[in-house]
């Protein structure tokens, strides 16, 4: 039995394969003479659209792989700057884990099998 979570598409970034709800379109802005990527926050805009997950990992390697001006079809000198300022504005950082120093618990006693 197949349990879709809904259309499912590819991030430019990683190549990994996600439902569409949970990745973020970018497209061609057409306002502009000057070729600029853009957020499409409601995934409704006409055109071509390249999906990229919300974190910057993925962002970033889409970009140094050219991989967003290939998948829309526009000039290699695109403009990324208003979609990088929509990651640093919205995509929550990942939070930094701080591991415990090996060998001691919290309370300072030694982890030790040796008695």
């Amino acid at each position: 039995m197949n349990h879709s979570r809904g259309p499912v598409r590819t991030c430019v970034g990683c190549r990994g394969r996600d439902s569409r709800s949970t990745l973020v379109r970018l497209v061609a802005d057409s306002s502009t003479s000057d070729p600029s990527v853009v957020v499409d926050p409601k995934a409704s805009s006409p055109g071509r659209g390249a999906w990229v997950h919300p974190h910057l990992d993925c962002l970033d390697r889409a970009i140094s792989r050219r991989a967003i001006v290939r998948a829309l079809r526009i000039p290699v000198r695109a403009e990324h700057g208003k979609v990088v300022e929509w990651f640093d504005r919205f995509v929550r950082r990942e939070p930094l884990i701080i591991e415990q120093e090996s060998g001691s618990e919290a309370d300072g006693h030694p982890m030790s099998t040796q008695r």
